[in-house]
């Protein structure tokens, strides 16, 4: 059977404005996948490392010691492209997209039919194993497209395309695929939602030397399971896992029709998420009770906010599995690119009761003629000028500063966190204070207890 795959005119247009007569392009697939059908959403560019780079050596967006050449490297044939490189681009790429979208393979530009080519075939098929081993190591980044995996072929010269898919855990075999360039786009379902944080997890003291990236695994782990048994509920209708999406969009549309602001022209709509969480039930029997003694502990307090899209053919069930996986893959993009921020750990003081780390708050872009929104993620201080530089170097995107939604989540207000310091250090000391009163108290009725002994003692005797 053919695998279908859906994209739109102007990533077509985009491909030709990247032909070159004897240079090679190499770029990302990004879309969703189902069994037998993908739909592409955006076609990106990988940059072209420097001419002095290591290939092996991940680049974007890392920091080295050593100075590199500034100019693209030139690539001139298959064998040039490098694999690692676009592996690391992948990973990056991957941050950005919401839940139940994937990196779903690679487009490839050059003077040839790449995919009559044995060779060519053999290197474009080892590069996507690159990208699923590298997008891999983070299990919380929900990375790995379930569904054969795609390799677009475009010829600079003849201005034809050829495309073929695969499955690298299969045996491998190059299957036809069909690309159908529409000029009508693709309607998508927009799923918002919200998860509020405010949890203490406690330092064991025996497992105090793990470092803070090994204390925010614990943290992924913790987090991933919980989201994993909650229950999501779109737009308050309780339905089957195996119901159409479609069902609750065709609802929701016929209660708005009257309304001015219905979207029902537009190729996107909007639906409420609702995730619920099941708190973890105590075992009443003593026999499970664990004491251990912790040295420190890590609150996690604020609130994730969730934007995903789903095709209008997808289930309930799609719905839910993108909702989960965009709230983990954002939670493991943050504290992955926050760790990595740091140069080093910071030991606190012993009057440092509180050290506040805010990882990177989310913003969203729209794409070009798309309600469809990829995310990027600014630490304190940064603006929309930094999210348009990621735009264009991992995106190959050029948008309007005023294009970015820089308030789908709101920045935190550090001096609401560091007052906390107040409220654990000042009743500290206040403690301390009642302790000596009351130990002053004590020895003072003490002695006054002594002396009226001694004084009756001394009036018997004496009279």
């Amino acid at each position: 059977m053919v695998r279908l795959v859906y994209a739109e005119e102007c990533l077509l247009n985009y491909l030709e404005s990247l032909a070159q007569s004897d240079a090679y392009t190499v770029g990302l697939i990004l879309g969703q996948s189902t069994p037998d059908k993908d739909y592409v959403i955006h076609l990106a560019r990988t940059p072209p490392p420097a001419s002095k780079d290591v290939i092996e050596e991940p680049l974007i967006g890392s920091q080295t010691s050593t100075q590199h050449e500034l100019s693209p490297k030139f690539i001139k044939s298959i064998n040039d492209v490098p694999g690692s490189w676009v592996a690391d681009h992948a990973k990056h790429v991957t941050r950005m997209l919401p839940g139940g979208m994937w990196i779903l393979g690679i487009f490839i530009i050059g003077p040839e039919d790449c995919l009559n080519n044995n060779d060519s075939t053999q290197r474009l098929k080892s590069i996507i194993t690159m990208i699923h081993r590298n997008v891999e190591s983070d299990p919380y980044l929900f990375g790995t497209n379930p569904h054969d995996s795609i390799i677009l072929a475009f010829n600079s010269r003849t201005k034809k395309f050829s495309s073929k898919s695969f499955n690298d855990k299969e045996n491998g075999i190059l299957k036809p695929t069909e690309w159908k360039f529409q000029p009508k786009p693709t309607k998508w379902y927009q799923l918002d939602t919200h998860v509020d944080f405010d949890q203490i997890f406690p330092i064991i003291k025996s497992l105090q030397s793990e470092n803070l990236k090994q204390q925010f695994q614990n943290i992924l782990e913790d987090v991933s399971n919980k989201i994993e048994s909650g229950i999501v509920v779109i737009e308050n209708e309780p339905m089957a896992q195996s119901d159409a999406i479609d069902i609750l969009g065709e609802k929701k549309k016929k209660d708005k029709k009257e309304s001015k602001s219905s979207d029902s022209t537009s190729n996107s709509r909007a639906l409420k998420a609702v995730i619920y969480i099941p708190s973890t039930p105590i075992k009443s029997s003593s026999s499970h009770i664990k004491r251990e003694h912790f040295s420190a502990s890590i609150r996690l307090l604020g609130q994730l906010s969730s934007r995903t899209f789903v095709h209008q053919s997808s289930t309930i069930g799609d719905a839910t599995n993108a909702i989960k996986q965009d709230i983990m893959r954002s939670m493991a993009s943050r504290l992955e690119m926050h760790w990595d921020s740091l140069i080093e750990e910071e030991n606190a003081l012993p009057e440092d009761n509180i050290t506040l780390h805010e990882p990177p708050r989310r913003v969203l872009v729209a794409l070009p003629k798309s309600k469809i929104t990829l995310s990027d993620y600014l630490f304190p201080g940064e603006g929309p000028q930094e999210a348009l530089i990621s735009l264009q170097e991992l995106l190959d995107l050029e948008v309007q500063e005023s294009s970015v939604q820089k308030e789908f989540e709101l920045q935190a207000d550090p001096s609401e966190f560091y007052c906390q310091n107040d409220i654990i250090t000042e009743p500290t000391e206040q403690k301390k204070l009642k302790e000596n009163n009351k130990l002053f108290l004590y020895i003072s009725g003490i002695g006054v207890a002594i002396i009226i002994v001694i004084i009756a003692i001394l009036i018997r005797y004496l009279y």
